[in-house]
């Protein structure tokens, strides 16, 4: 991938600001990708490294990246344990439902075995 050639030439010339830049891009794609908790790495790397460099700019860009990408990981989390909790309770409704019916059945059947 082109920015990960950007990002190892950039650290063999020692270039801080080109390598932030590259952690920005990955994190930007990763996040497209849905990969939350490695964009946020990598945010997390350019806010360093703009920090050390004093570029305000990037520092700032890196750390709304971080906070946009952090909020979507707790999000998705979020929304997957309320879809598995849906499961669950289908899934107790359901059983709940087959118990009701084997019970009407057997109690049909000893009303049968009365008469």
């Amino acid at each position: 991938m082109f920015v990960e050639r950007y990002l190892e030439l950039s650290s063999e010339l020692k270039y801080r600001k080109g390598e932030a830049g590259a952690f920005m891009q990955l994190g930007e794609l990763l996040t497209q990708k849905g990969d939350f908790d490695t964009s946020t790495k990598h945010f997390y790397r350019a806010m360093k490294i703009a920090e050390e460099t004093q570029d305000n700019t990037m520092k700032d860009d890196a750390k709304v990246s971080f906070g946009m990408a952090n909020a979507s990981m707790k999000w998705n989390d979020h929304v997957t344990d309320i879809l598995k909790g849906i499961q669950q309770n289908t899934g107790e409704v359901e059983r709940d439902e087959q118990a009701e019916e084997i019970a009407e059945r057997e109690g049909e059947e000893s009303n049968d075995d009365d008469n």
